[in-house]
């Protein structure tokens, strides 16, 4: 009886350290106040038990709770330590100095210590005066424009080329340079249908966006149809022989992209072929 009761005891005495360890342990991760665990307690508890290990395991038990409460008493130490200091303030302290605080106060300790995320700034009457000097008082020298003025006494009329060179016919000379235009179709392609990049390509890239303005309106005015191949995605014209404008009914719109780099992927071409 007496063998089955010190063994009983024993197995009761394992299950108070790991209770105790559990304890430390809660207490250290999750920041409870260390002085929760009386440590001279269960230092004499474990003193008194310590006569009674027999097994390796149960040495080692009682080493892991010593190791849990010395880390407890460091614990203490450190909350004393930060309790005493100018940086800590008893909750119950504080609230009771709140309870006693008028609205106003509170509004006006709430207004200095308010940090807002959202601002909104403007700029000022003031600022606006500052930057309208600061654009008056450049010196003219760091404006690289400069008026050029009007002398009456040198405008001249302009010639034919020049206003073929600026765009600015009248609508009978358009149509003169359209035709004109036709007809270098016709001739090319022999009153078949001829590729619209081979027709209006030109060794320089200013002319060659000319010729693609100028096809636009062949094609506008019924001087030419377009033909789309869109499985081989090739564009052909066909020059009529007789111009006929094409009804509202029948007409449509076809966006063609013109831009540099088109031009050099045709010439490009051009010159793999010449090669």
């Amino acid at each position: 009886m007496s063998r089955r009761k010190i063994r009983q005891d024993g197995k009761t005495s394992q299950e108070t350290l790991l209770r105790l360890i559990a304890l430390c342990e809660m207490v250290e991760k999750r920041g409870i106040n260390p002085f929760e665990v009386e440590v001279a307690e269960a230092l004499k508890t474990i003193r008194q038990m310590l006569l009674k290990w027999k097994s390796f395991e149960e040495f080692c038990l009682d080493a892991e709770a010593i190791n849990r409460l010395s880390r407890v008493v460091k614990l203490q130490e450190e909350w004393v330590k930060h309790r005493s200091s100018t940086l800590y303030s008893d909750p119950e302290l504080v609230k009771s100095k709140i309870e006693k605080l008028s609205k106003e106060t509170l509004a006006k300790i709430f207004l200095k210590s308010w940090r807002p995320i959202i601002s909104l700034e403007k700029v000022s009457a003031e600022k606006l005066k500052e930057a309208l000097n600061y654009w008056v008082n450049l010196p003219a020298e760091r404006f690289k424009l400069e008026a050029t003025p009007i002398k009456p006494e040198n405008l001249e009329e302009a010639s034919k080329e020049e206003l073929l060179r600026l765009k600015l016919l009248a609508e009978e000379e358009f149509m003169e340079i359209l035709k004109n235009f036709w007809f270098e179709l016709l001739d090319e392609s022999g009153g078949e249908k001829i590729s619209y990049w081979d027709f209006i390509y030109s060794e320089s890239y200013e002319e060659f966006i000319v010729r693609a303005y100028l096809t636009s309106f062949l094609v506008s005015y019924g001087y030419a149809d377009l033909e789309l191949e869109a499985m081989e995605n090739k564009i052909f014209l066909l020059p009529r022989k007789e111009p006929k404008k094409p009804s509202q009914k029948d007409s449509l719109s076809i966006a063609i992209p013109l831009n540099y780099k088109k031009w050099l992927e045709l010439k490009g071409g051009r010159l793999k072929k010449g090669g």
